[in-house]
């Protein structure tokens, strides 16, 4: 008989662990899934930080992290303006909407969430858009690196048209956005530069030289533009009635290719023949403005 209690107490005692058990689990995942609804506010980077702290170091160094400062320097910036140099203007641009000017004291600066979605699965790296189309809602540098849009310029197409911007602006998955020039003279020497990682066909110095060269032949071909426009710009100011409506039309025409190159801020780099085809045809049309002003 004593057997036979012993095993019933046994019985019970399997029992009742095996429901502890299944309770702990139970509550174990229902707390995970409370966890995965429940995706934390990380606009303030309050989250962010604590688990990336190399990645938020790097971009706090960058240019991301001064955007809505440099816009909100501007007293004629719109909402356009905000749709880049915000997180609420981009939230915003990306739904095909602009953002609301009145709120523009709450704006934060382009942040983690920017660019990413905690949780999402829809992109890699829980991106808010694939990595080829998201750098392009704000950085027009695309138009030089594919070689198109500039007026009266057939489409030009470099070896560095199919890159992606991630390749050189990324390298080391770097959210400081920087590109390592293979001259830069405190990039250490065991350590790639952005040009040698992918062109393992020769050396960081040959690379340097090559940039210098690009660089060089940009200059060489925009300083004496730069020098000619700004002489028109005054001459323009004194007298606005020196150009015919043709005339009118190139110089305007000018102006916004050259703007282009000016966005671009590559130097060369992003695609020098097409920088240099827009220069070419900027210096033919100049030639003939200021022969009608002189």
């Amino acid at each position: 008989m004593i057997n036979t209690v012993c095993r019933k107490i046994a019985g019970f005692v399997v029992v009742l662990s095996g429901v502890l058990v299944a309770a702990v689990v139970l509550f174990n995942m229902t707390g995970l899934e409370a966890q995965e609804k429940s995706i934390p506010d990380h606009g303030g980077f309050t989250d962010c930080q604590m688990c990336h702290q190399e990645k938020y170091k790097m971009w706090e160094a960058s240019k991301h992290n001064r955007a809505l400062a440099s816009a909100l320097r501007i007293r004629t910036a719109d909402a356009d303006c905000f749709g880049c140099h915000s997180l609420e203007g981009f939230a915003a641009k990306l739904q095909g909407n602009k953002v609301d000017l009145a709120q523009k004291e709450s704006f934060k600066t382009i942040t983690c969430v920017a660019c990413h979605k905690p949780g999402s699965r829809d992109n890699p790296k829980q991106l808010v858009r694939v990595p080829e189309k998201l750098c392009i809602e704000c950085h027009t540098q695309i138009r030089v690196l594919e070689g198109r849009g500039a007026t009266g310029v057939e489409e030009t197409r470099s070896f560095h048209s199919a890159v992606a911007c991630i390749s050189c602006h990324m390298p080391e998955a770097n959210h400081g956005m920087k590109f390592f020039s293979p001259d830069d003279p405190e990039l250490p020497e065991d350590r790639l530069d952005t040009c040698t990682r992918c062109h393992k066909d020769n050396n960081r110095k040959m690379r340097a030289k090559q940039l210098t060269d690009w660089r060089e032949s940009y200059k060489k071909a925009m300083d004496p533009i730069q020098t000619d426009m700004t002489a028109i710009s005054a001459a323009l100011k004194e007298k606005p009635d020196l150009l015919n409506a043709d005339l009118k039309a190139k110089l305007e025409t000018v102006r916004a290719n050259l703007f282009i190159l000016q966005q671009d801020a590559s130097n060369g780099a992003h695609n020098l023949d097409f920088a240099l085809k827009i220069m070419a045809n900027a210096s033919k049309d100049i030639k003939e403005i200021k022969a009608a002003i002189k």
